[in-house]
């Protein structure tokens, strides 16, 4: 957006997309772009932190992975019944896809912080 407008960056192709679309209801949505983790990051987390907890605990890189989430980045469910009162509460693990690379960076610090509760060192960064 720029002075309220829209700005399309290569119109031929958001063109031709729109010409793909059959007759009837679509939706557009516009959303600002943002940085998401780098992939440094991702093979950090994955490649180092996961698999040395995993290794550290015994448990599996996806059970390793869906603990982080659900410590670090705790989603709150409430499920209710019919007349509307709380009949469970739950606590899931957010989504780490959305964060962007502070918010990853801050995740890896928690992250490394709590393996050392358990006596597992990880790197602040990833080794070249």
């Amino acid at each position: 957006m720029r002075r309220g407008k829209l700005q399309v960056s290569v119109t031929k192709d958001f063109t031709a997309q729109l010409k793909t679309f059959r007759d009837g209801p679509v939706t557009v949505r516009i959303e600002r772009k943002r940085a998401s983790r780098s992939q440094a990051q991702n093979r950090l987390y994955w490649g180092v932190y996961v698999d040395a907890l995993s290794q550290h605990t015994g448990h599996t890189p996806d059970e390793i992975h869906d603990l982080l989430k659900a410590k670090f980045l705790p989603k709150k469910l409430a499920v209710c019944n019919g007349n509307g009162e709380v009949v469970g509460e739950y606590v899931l693990g957010g989504s780490t896809t959305k964060l962007d690379v502070l918010e990853f960076g801050a995740y890896l610090d928690a992250i490394r912080e709590w393996a050392l509760s358990l006596s597992c060192v990880l790197p602040e960064k990833e080794a070249a």
